[in-house]
Formats: C-alpha cells, structure tokens, sequence
C-alpha cells in the first residue's frame, strides 16, 4: 500500500506555485487554439481531448523510463475526480476563447478558494480566521473582474467561475486519492480516464487540426502533465 509522505506546506506551496504557472501556459495556449490564427477554430472540447492524450502519451514515455510501480488503483475516486478536471479543463478552454485571457486565468485561480470551502464539509478540515480573509480578498477580486453589472457584464466568464468550482471538486478528490495511491499513478490513471471520458464527449465535434495546431495540442498536454 502507497505511504504518503509526512506533510510539508512550505513545499507544497512552492509545488502550487510552478503548476500555476503551467496551468497559466495551457489556458495561453488554448487562446491559441480556440482562434482562427492557425487554422479552423478547434471546439474547446477537442482542445481538452488533445490535453488528455498528449499528457497521457508524455506519462506513458515517462513510465517507460521510470518503470514505477503501481498498487490498487480505486477507479470510483478516479471517475469523480476526473470528470471534475473534465469539466473544469472544458469550462477554462471555452473562456479564454470569449474573454480576455487575463480575466479567464485569474477567476479560474479562484478555485482554490472553492477547494477550501468544500474541504470543510467533505474532509472535515477546519479553516481559520486568516484563511478565510484571504478567501474574502480573493472573492472580491473575482468579483472586479467579473464586472457584474449590467454596461459591463460578460455571460462568458461564469464559464471560468463553472472552471474554478469543478477545479475545487477535483482538489477534494486528488486530495482524497494523495493517502491511497503513488502520485504518478494518480497521474497517469487521471489521463488515461480523461482520454476516455473527451473521446466520446468531442466526437460530435472533431475536425483534423492543422500541422501548427497538432504541435500546440502536444505543448498542451506536455504542460498540463507537468502542471
């Protein structure tokens, strides 16, 4: 059975950190994509299929260096957390190609504030003063870019709200699997799922990308997975 390692937050912020900053490459590489500046706009649902496989193909070359070892893989947990990251990776894709990029990715990165919310009921973990006023600040921000009213509002962005909710479901789960299973099982099982699940759900969808857009979907998946 995987042992997790004893927690470290120091660490974990910095891990935090450089994923945001990969996660902020994939939503400017999506911008791409979901424009005609390479060819036909691709749907945002075959730019998360192309997340999916591209990161699955680059952990699979991964695994065949590393040859790590797996133990029992709980799919139920997967499937949910999974589909969360689904929705939420379709949700971001489908904003930035409606919304400024800038506005896209800083609502998105609410999602930590929806994590700590949804920890409280489904981890039964306690937050604190200072937390939560750091969640306050950071609600009001999205509140700014969000611009609710009615010269100003733009419908797209609850597409990156609808982001950071399903990204805060998915932390609950990757959290809940961290104690049961290796993080590059929980890597590679996510994608490998993921690939399934976009599949079916771009099939209605899919057109042959462009030579330029085919390299982009690789640099995608590629950051995603390192993300």
């Amino acid at each position: 059975m995987f042992q997790p390692r004893p927690q470290n937050p120091a660490l974990a912020a910095a891990f935090i950190t450089v994923a945001g900053a990969f996660i902020a490459l994939t939503t400017l590489i999506a911008k791409a994509l979901g424009s005609d500046q390479f060819g036909d706009t691709l749907h945002p649902l075959q730019i998360s299929q192309g997340r999916f496989i591209f990161a699955f193909m680059a952990l699979s070359l991964a695994a065949a260096v590393l040859r790590p070892t797996f133990g029992k893989i709980h799919w139920g947990l997967h499937l949910t957390r999974t589909s969360s990251g689904w929705v939420g990776v379709s949700l971001m894709f489908a904003a930035v190609a409606y919304i400024p990029l800038a506005d896209a990715t800083a609502i998105t990165f609410v999602n930590p504030v929806f994590a700590m919310m949804l920890a409280i009921p489904l981890l039964g973990e306690r937050v604190g003063p200072i937390r939560w006023l750091a969640a306050g600040i950071a609600i009001i921000g999205a509140m700014v870019l969000l611009r609710p009213t009615p010269a100003t509002f733009q419908p797209a962005a609850l597409l990156a709200v609808g982001a950071a909710l399903a990204f805060g479901f998915e932390v609950i789960f990757i959290k809940k699997l961290a104690n049961r299973e290796s993080p590059f099982q929980l890597l590679i099982i996510n994608n490998l799922v993921g690939m399934g699940i976009s599949t079916l759900a771009v099939l209605p969808f899919w057109q042959i990308p462009s030579p330029e857009q085919w390299a982009l979907l690789a640099a995608l998946g590629a950051a995603m997975a390192c993300a």
